[in-house]
């Protein structure tokens, strides 16, 4: 067993680092297949490939790679593609959802604190140090060794979505391969799941040719091979999905990080910012009050009630129907500097899109028209 050493922490070349991003962060590029859940597909934090649902440069993988393992009863699986040799969903009451990855990667051993920091990343939760990390670390049985188990639970709900995001990862290296086994989604269903979830780990049999089979950490295209898009409970993919729209030209479109369809920086004079976040769900992605109150928190405000948040709400003229649009304004809690907050949901063939113009109150205010322009060019 190969555990993080302080010794052993040497800088990884770039390509070995966005492919760690892309393989492990395998909560996808941003693109889903089928949400029902909103966990969205992961992508590396500087980039995104031309192709994110491609096939890996280096083929398929072998059926060698490929461990066996006792499928857990409610779990389905679905097929693998990338990087990833596994892929399973699990499904809940009220929509919820979890995905399971299993992705092994030659030459990307000893990584546990890149690799767990990325994990929070993704939950939303501040990086750790070596020592904190050793805290966190649960010992638990892959197959017949020892790995590491680390669970994390987002704050907040992300955007449209009921409960908090829950990532509960293990992973070990084994003959020069680490291997990574994640569950992501609704923070009730991962943890109902955690039993479940450790039986599967137990059940593990490794092909005995593994470290020959995994996809390489030195890939010649950079790193850019995604794993397979893991499902997310209620909505359709994004990448079939996603809308088109007319972007204003001084937007700037950057990568959005989790459960975002689509992300846009606004610059204002001094440098201060703005940005506008699109995500989707299922349903009314948790209700329109939830959403609202969410927002309000983000501004430092406190919660209203349902009653007072449709009193605050109005409507606009959206791709075909009615959109519901609150104004909040309150104060940015790292600058302490006034914010507003422009939030919209669009109902529309039984999903909920969600649009939010929030940042430096003077940008919001110059771009709100901009914004309603955005939103009502948007078609389904």
């Amino acid at each position: 067993m190969n555990y993080s050493n302080p010794n052993r922490l040497l800088p990884l070349p770039a390509p070995a680092i966005a492919l760690l991003v892309c393989a492990v962060l395998v909560v996808g590029c941003r693109r889903e297949d089928v949400q029902v859940y909103e966990v969205e597909k992961e992508k590396p934090a500087a980039a995104e490939p031309a192709n994110p649902h491609g096939p890996s440069p280096h083929g398929p993988m072998t059926a060698a790679a490929k461990p066996g393992w006792k499928l857990p009863d409610g779990w389905t699986e679905r097929p693998s593609s990338g990087m990833r040799v596994a892929s399973f969903i699990i499904t809940g009451p009220d929509g919820q959802a979890a995905d399971v990855g299993v992705i092994p990667l030659r030459g990307v051993t000893g990584r546990d604190l890149d690799m767990v920091n990325m994990w929070r990343n993704q939950a939303g939760l501040a990086a750790v140090s070596l020592e904190e990390m050793s805290g966190l670390t649960t010992k638990v049985p892959v197959g017949p060794v020892e790995g590491k188990l680390f669970n994390f639970v987002s704050a907040e709900p992300p955007e449209g979505q009921k409960h908090p995001l829950r990532v509960m990862a293990a992973l070990l290296d084994r003959e020069g391969t680490g291997w990574f086994f994640k569950m992501t989604g609704s923070d009730p269903l991962v943890t109902a799941q955690r039993t479940a979830f450790l039986d599967f780990l137990k059940s593990i049999e490794f092909p005995a040719a593994d470290a020959a089979a995994a996809a390489p950490a030195d890939s010649p295209h950079g790193g850019m091979m995604m794993g397979a898009p893991p499902l997310a409970a209620g909505s359709v993919t994004a990448s079939a999905s996603k809308p088109t729209w007319t972007v204003p030209p001084t937007w700037q479109e950057v990568p959005g990080g989790q459960f975002l369809v689509a992300k846009f920086n606004l610059a204002g004079e001094g440098g201060v910012q703005a940005a506008v976040n699109v995500s989707t769900s299922a349903g009314e992605g948790g209700g329109w009050a939830d959403n609202v109150n969410r927002w309000r928190r983000q501004l430092g405000l406190d919660a209203i009630s349902a009653e007072d948040v449709t009193k605050a709400t109005t409507s606009l003229d959206a791709g075909g129907g009615q959109a519901k649009v609150v104004n909040l304004a309150g104060t940015d809690a790292r600058t302490g500097q006034a914010a507003a907050c422009i939030g919209v949901m669009v109902p529309q063939g039984g999903q909920s899109w969600f649009y939010k113009l929030m940042g430096d109150a003077k940008v919001v205010e110059s771009q709100k028209d901009a914004f309603k322009q955005f939103v009502q060019s948007v078609k389904y």
